[in-house]
């Protein structure tokens, strides 16, 4: 929270600078109001509805650019960039799925284009917009989506250290059930021995009172042992003898229509009913979230096969965390069972293959780990190649659009020098195209229409803002002007 607004603040602070600027494109009082609304609703919202968030920010660029394209561009550029540069971040860190991201990205590119070249500036402003979107939009979204992977990796590495303290914890516990079974056989069964042999000696009639008093001091010497030894094996047996709700409790408590079959009729291990619990109130719960309304069938077979189906229900709007029934898929594979859940033809299963022990096995966690590390070294590829691709693209395609520019808008000295006012338009020897509709600092002699050539084809040289303009009433030219711009 701090952290938002913190770069709330800092993005603010261009937003606010564009209005109290004495430049020709400074913002109004109410559009700057109006766009810190929009950046701190982006900020707001971007976890939960990330491309909305996009989106509106987008927007909000593209309107503040194009609004003042012809006025002053570089205030229109600077005054929204670092909002739209940390909600592309943000976008990209927080979007389960980057399509719709993508997508509003792209949606945006095309929008601007196209108004740029319909009505706002031509081929230099949507040159312009393309860049804009590339370097605040595409590169930052692409760094979200890496630091979105890494975030899942050190979570899986978490997740893996819990899973191996639980493992240590049953081995644990496995250990103590072992150790006070073989106490309860072994020890137990000598001692209640001993004190039966020792019992039969206290009633020898050939003792003296003394000896007799000895046994009898012996026998309850062992009796003491023997309750001590029934105190420690309740302590080692304690988790076993904890409470476990069975399948039936589980299934009354949820409240759903479920339809249960319960072909198990032996004892579970208490490891085991724990899992099963698990796995049935997991199953009941996502239900409720994701089918409400749907028949359940839950089926625990007579080897452990365990399985909760739902039927078809009204689609909802529930948006879970996706960690449930990986955490269930966890939970099996640690006591060596196997688990399956997915959609089918008439609804959704949860499907359980239980082992009638608790067995040492590889958990899934290794397999997600690796899955895991290769998805970020796929993002991490992706990232560089994208920032790469739109950094290329600016440093040669700005340069090669200017060469283009430049070249195909030339207007030669000899071709300026042959032509005269009052020859029509129709039969002057001009380029195709014009360099710039309306340069800032120009005007135009009244009741004219100007047209704007280059002078040469070099856009690099000192001389490159010179002008050839050429200026039209009623399709005859009435005047011509060299302007010389010089630029240093």
């Amino acid at each position: 929270m701090w952290l938002r607004l913190v770069l709330w603040v800092g993005a603010a602070l261009p937003v606010a600078g564009a209005g109290v600027t004495s430049r020709a494109g400074r913002l109004a009082v109410w559009e700057v109001v109006l766009y810190l609304a929009v950046f701190a609703a982006a900020l707001v919202v971007v976890r939960a509805r990330p491309a909305v968030a996009l989106g509106s920010m987008l927007s909000a660029w593209l309107v503040c650019y194009l609004v003042r394209v012809e006025l002053d561009s570089a205030t229109g550029v600077v005054a929204l960039a670092p909002a739209l540069a940390v909600t592309s971040f943000f976008a990209g860190r927080h979007a389960r799925d980057p399509r719709a991201s993508a997508i509003t990205l792209a949606v945006a590119e095309f929008a601007g284009v196209v108004v740029a070249l319909t009505e706002r500036g031509g081929s230099d402003t949507a040159l312009a917009v393309t860049s804009g979107i590339g370097v605040l939009g595409v590169v930052p979204w692409a760094f979200g989506r890496f630091r979105r992977r890494y975030a899942e990796l050190q979570e899986v590495g978490w997740e893996h250290a819990a899973l191996l303290e639980r493992d240590a914890d049953n081995a644990r516990d496995a250990e103590r059930a072992r150790l006070a079974g073989e106490m309860h056989d072994l020890v137990g069964h000598e001692l209640a021995r001993a004190a039966l042999l020792v019992g039969a000696l206290e009633l020898e009639p050939t003792l003296t009172p003394q000896q007799r008093e000895a046994a009898r001091t012996a026998r309850t010497s062992v009796t003491a042992a023997a309750e001590r030894l029934a105190d420690v094996m309740q302590v080692l047996r304690a988790d076993e003898d904890e409470p476990v709700a069975t399948v039936e409790e589980v299934v009354a408590r949820s409240g759903l229509d479920v339809a249960l079959t319960n072909h198990r009729t032996e004892p579970l291990d208490g490891i085991i009913a724990r899992t099963v619990h698990r796995v049935v109130a997991e199953a009941l719960t996502n239900v409720i979230k994701h089918a409400p309304g749907a028949r359940v069938t839950v089926e625990l077979s007579a080897d452990l096969d365990l399985r909760i189906t739902n039927g078809p229900a009204p689609a909802t709007h529930a948006v879970g965390s996706g960690k449930g029934l990986v955490g269930l898929a966890e939970r099996v594979a640690l006591v060596g069972g196997r688990f399956d859940a997915g959609p089918t033809a008439t609804g959704f299963e949860v499907r359980a293959k239980l082992p009638e022990r608790p067995l040492p096995r590889t958990t899934p966690t290794h397999v997600r780990r690796e899955r895991t590390e290769e998805e970020i070294r796929k993002t991490a590829k992706r990232t560089v190649l994208i920032t790469t691709v739109v950094c290329a693209g600016i440093a040669v395609g700005v340069p090669g659009y200017m060469v283009f520019d430049a070249v195909t808008s030339v207007l030669t000295p000899q071709q300026f020098e042959r032509a005269r006012p009052g020859q029509a338009e129709d039969d002057l020897d001009l380029p195709l195209r014009t360099r710039v509709d309306n340069p800032l600092g120009v005007t135009a002699p009244p009741g004219t229409e100007c047209r704007y050539y280059s002078t040469h084809a070099n856009p690099f040289d000192h001389d490159r803002h010179d002008l050839h303009q050429l200026c039209f009433r009623d399709d005859r030219l009435v005047s011509k002007v060299w302007l010389a711009r010089r630029s240093g």
